[in-house]
């Protein structure tokens, strides 16, 4: 693939333009986008065990390391500025190395998918994941460079879904995966998104912040609850069932039947999750 350089920089969002007034005395923005923030910048992690996992696939590495890994640590860099404009009290450095030194274990090569073209049917899940986040990010943020940079980093989001997708094709040209085993793999990702990375870049976020009020996973349980009412009202549902779907190649009257049921499904669960 073309390695196209990031079609934006950090010296393109106007952060001296931030209105403060709008986010800072909101805990759960805090919380959200300085957790993002972690979480973005821990791809160089992410993106050293796919470089081993697929060693020897010069083309797909060669992406990895130029283009996704740039592009992602940028988004973190990008985040971490806006968290540290807006809330200028809080200790960046110190939550992350906590992050880190707590979710680092969680990345290793030995984890990943069983084979590289279910790897790849993995990777389009997070970037599911992620395009919709920065979607509903966009939509719903009160102040407008946030809504900009949430915008720049939608976009290069779906860039990288299409970017792995690509290479899902061409791995599953060679190793013809059913879509039974790949359905099966990319619920097992669906399932996963909210595990531990979330909740520790939450953690560790608060705790630096809040370092008087102990952070128990009921806390992020009430979290979760509240961001599901954002997601009610912004999230992109439609737009991330097209986008999981698509590995699965379903003939298009499948597609028709099975999209309307798993966007509602979706919205059901988001619905019960108060």
């Amino acid at each position: 693939m073309m390695n196209k350089g990031p079609g934006w920089s950090l010296e393109d969002i106007a952060y001296q333009d931030i209105d403060r007034s709008r986010l800072a005395g909101h805990a759960d923005w805090f919380g959200l986008l300085a957790a993002s923030s972690f979480v973005e910048i821990l791809s160089d992690l992410y993106a050293r065990n796919l470089a081993e996992y697929y060693a020897g696939d010069d083309d797909l590495c060669a992406w990895l390391t130029q283009k996704w890994e740039k592009e992602e640590m940028q988004h973190g860099r990008a985040l971490r500025r806006y968290v540290e404009t807006v809330w200028p009290d809080f200790d960046w450095e110190r939550g992350f190395a906590g992050f880190r030194a707590q979710y680092g274990p969680y990345c290793q090569t030995a984890l990943l998918g069983p084979t590289r073209t279910l790897e790849m049917a993995a990777r389009c899940v997070v970037e599911t994941g992620t395009a919709s986040f920065y979607t509903m990010i966009h939509d719903l943020s009160p102040e407008p460079v946030l809504t900009t940079l949430a915008g720049h980093i939608r976009n290069d989001e779906v860039g990288h879904y299409k970017g792995f997708y690509h290479y899902y094709r061409r791995y599953q040209d060679r190793e013809s995966h059913s879509r039974w085993r790949v359905g099966r793999e990319l619920w097992r990702r669906v399932a996963e998104i909210d595990s531990e990375d979330a909740y520790l870049a939450v953690r560790n976020a608060y705790q630096v912040r809040y370092p008087q009020q102990p952070f128990e996973p009921a806390d992020f349980r009430a979290f979760r609850s509240r961001i599901s009412g954002w997601m009610r009202e912004a999230y992109p549902f439609p737009m991330a069932v097209k986008m999981l779907l698509k590995p699965l190649s379903l003939p298009p009257a499948v597609h028709r039947l099975v999209a309307p049921m798993l966007i509602g499904a979706a919205r059901g669960v988001v619905a019960l999750s108060r």
